[in-house]
């Protein structure tokens, strides 16, 4: 009879406990997020959030909308924001911060919403530079991608007799020994612009620095003309001369020629040309265009080679940063969770929508092969700058820069007129 009461006792206390989550969660303000993303790419968020909600009770509430900026600028503006926006760009991140609008997430304190001590079981310093502004943490990065992978194929180095390259130098002597073997080394997608200025950023960052890098994109305290930047193109430029050797089809076929099919030429049987630089993105295009192919044996990426050894092999790519509004204690659950190894292993092995993750207690195991390789790259940056061409005002990183870098392409004797042009452009922008 004891035993009855005691197993009866233990259904009654295990029942009222779910009831009272249930009651919990259907009285409990839901945590509104706001981000640009619809279809897999929210499918895959979901995934982290119904997890959350089934582990804490915490209902949350989506909205995902392509004019997610300017959504947010508005709700801002009308005091009412959500609880919590996720942002494309460090930029926006900054702007916010120093309108005094977001709870900061971390600045030492024993209440911070993401403890110190959380932050640096979970992510690099670099990933935590990228969301600090003015020495307090506000943006937490949630999704990243590297541009600095440059691909290759394996049994075409195998066949040259050449390694990988480490540095600058050794990526030289690799092309000049395939233009040797009467072979064109590089293809570029130069048509759809932005692929020039992924490669200037590379070696911009490579010989001036992350602290120049910044001032020429973001505060133009460097100007396009500067012997810095001439330094960079004048490197791009020894890489891809004579054009007519270097690159599959010449300066003009590469002009003519947009990302896809730039890799394309590499991977295709009869290849018009030997290795392509462009991010960790393209695997995606690989495997739909040439699904005979396999990841890592017929195609591979290594880092973008190291140009000046002090500054080693910073990272250049994109990601999306979490902000958070509302210091409520849903909201700082939410955050947490975010931050953690769960929510990140969940998100990075979604059905669909599944991410590259900065954090760097996810099992690369969960990643195909040559995205666990960029998630490595990414996870073990000690340096990380964001695309630069969306860090500078539209009409210079798009635009302006698009078309100066083509015309030093088209003609590289003249780079200093092109350089001129778009720091004409530049000095009506900031």
């Amino acid at each position: 009879m004891k035993r009855t009461l005691v197993i009866l006792l233990m259904l009654l206390v295990a029942f009222s406990s779910w009831a009272q989550g249930k009651s919990a969660t259907a009285s409990t303000k839901p945590v509104t997020i706001l981000a640009t993303w619809g279809g897999d790419e929210e499918a895959g968020l979901r995934e982290v959030l119904d997890k959350f909600t089934e582990e804490t009770g915490i209902p949350y509430s989506y909205e995902g909308n392509r004019d997610s900026t300017v959504v947010l600028k508005s709700r801002v503006a009308s005091s009412n924001p959500p609880d919590i926006a996720i942002l494309p760009r460090p930029g926006e991140v900054a702007n916010y911060a120093r309108q005094g609008v977001l709870t900061p997430l971390n600045q030492g304190q024993k209440d911070d919403i993401l403890p110190t001590s959380l932050l640096d079981a979970n992510y690099g310093k670099a990933w935590i530079d990228l969301g600090t502004v003015d020495g307090k943490f506000y943006g937490l990065i949630v999704k990243a991608n590297s541009k600095s992978t440059f691909w290759y194929k394996p049994a075409s180095f195998a066949s040259l007799g050449v390694k990988t390259p480490d540095t600058w130098e050794d990526l030289l002597k690799i092309a000049d020994k395939y233009v040797a073997a009467g072979k064109k080394p590089i293809a570029i997608g130069a048509q759809d612009g932005w692929t020039l200025t992924d490669w200037f950023e590379n070696i911009y960052v490579r010989t001036a620095g992350p602290d120049m890098y910044m001032k020429l994109h973001v505060t133009h305290e460097v100007k396009w003309t500067d012997p810095t930047v001439v330094t960079a193109i004048k490197r791009f430029i020894e890489l891809v001369t004579p054009t007519e050797k270097k690159l599959a089809g010449g300066a003009d076929g590469a002009l003519s020629t947009g990302f896809i099919d730039g890799f394309n030429e590499v991977l295709r049987p009869n290849a018009a040309a030997e290795m392509y630089y462009e991010g960790g993105f393209m695997s995606s295009f690989a495997a739909q265009n040439f699904p005979n192919l396999t990841p890592g044996k017929d195609y591979d990426f290594f880092d973008f080679p190291s140009i000046d050894p002090k500054l080693g092999k910073p990272v250049v790519g994109g990601g999306d940063l979490a902000v958070v509004f509302s210091n409520r204690p849903e909201v700082v659950s939410l955050m947490r969770f975010l931050a953690g190894k769960e929510a990140n292993t969940i998100w990075a092995s979604a059905k669909k929508g599944a991410v590259v993750s900065p954090n760097k207690n996810v099992d690369l195991s969960v990643y195909p092969l040559l995205t666990s390789k960029e998630a490595r790259q990414l996870t073990q940056a000690t340096s990380f700058v964001f695309d630069g061409s969306d860090l500078a005002p539209p009409a210079v990183g798009g635009d302006a820069e698009f078309v100066a870098l083509q015309r030093i392409l088209k003609n590289p004797d003249k780079y200093m007129e092109a350089l001129n042009y778009l720091e004409g452009v530049a000095s009506q922008c900031y």
